[in-house]
């Protein structure tokens, strides 16, 4: 493997865990990313409202793109818009019951197709594996 080959190897793995996942989760009528979306939301949530901005944060999607995401989540019941008391401009993203009920089924899916990806690594190549991912990450970042 050449050191100019690290994008592309990247894109491969992102898309091939995405396919991955969409396969799967595909007969609960959802998708990959919806899937992400619901794990992100049910874990922060927990700590604050959250709301499209950090999800497009957290994800670094486009607002356009947000909001078509959104819109399909709520359009198939997964999420809700709730008006928040202190700012009537914003809405928090609440999980709906089918929500709740579905994370459980994708944290299982997930977890199968990561073991699946990690056969034969070490722990702490994976660990570093992460760690150079993010250092990559954050040096793409908009300034």
């Amino acid at each position: 493997m050449q050191i100019d080959d690290i994008g592309r190897s990247v894109h491969i793995l992102s898309r091939q865990l995405k396919r991955g996942l969409d396969i799967k989760v595909a007969k609960y009528g959802v998708t990959g990313v919806q899937c992400d979306m619901i794990r992100y939301i049910y874990k922060k949530s927990k700590e604050k409202n959250v709301f499209a901005r950090d999800i497009e944060k957290k994800f670094d999607i486009r607002r356009a793109s947000m909001a078509g995401i959104l819109q399909n989540m709520e359009k198939n019941e997964l999420i809700k818009r709730e008006d928040i008391d202190s700012d009537g401009r914003l809405k928090r993203i609440v999980l709906t019951q089918k929500a709740l009920k579905l994370r459980k089924i994708i944290e299982k899916e997930i977890a199968k197709l990561e073991d699946k990806a990690m056969q034969n690594i070490e722990e702490e190549e994976i660990r570093k594996f992460i760690e150079i991912a993010e250092k990559m990450s954050k040096n793409l970042e908009d300034k």
